[in-house]
């Protein structure tokens, strides 16, 4: 149990401490349509590599709740420098704007790779391409 209860508050000492940096604004995307208005932001310090693969911790703001109940996202989320595509890996709800509040599961989970083109909605997340392959 103590060691439970450590973990948690490690999780939570964390996030207070990310220095969360923010990427962009979209409208509803063909990717995730979780509100009307999402704002993105990365934790730099997060970003790790493997060849040609970038993670990085994200936060999803969401401008209204969306149909889980979520008013913004905690993703894991896995760019390919090389082909210029992205996937999901772990996501969780927050009940309140970057990431606070209660853990909503989300009904909606995205794990397939998805090609980024620009030209659409694409701009911020080729702008975060670009800031985690830059590392």
């Amino acid at each position: 149990m103590r060691a439970v209860l450590t973990l948690l508050l490690l999780v939570a000492a964390t996030s207070a401490m990310a220095e969360w940096v923010r990427m962009g604004t979209t409208s509803r995307t063909s990717y995730k349509v979780f509100s009307d208005e999402t704002v993105y932001y990365i934790d730099p310090a997060t970003i790790t590599s493997e060849g040609n693969y970038r993670k990085v911790w994200e936060i999803h703001d969401l401008s209204d709740k969306d149909s889980d109940g979520a008013r913004s996202v905690l993703a894991s989320v896995e760019y390919d420098c090389a082909e210029k595509r992205m996937r999901t890996l772990k996501a969780t709800g927050r009940s309140l704007r970057m990431a606070r509040g209660e853990i909503i599961p989300l009904i909606r989970f995205f794990d397939d790779w998805i090609i980024l083109q620009r030209g659409r909605d694409d701009d911020v997340f080729f702008k975060i391409l670009d800031a985690v392959c830059a590392r």
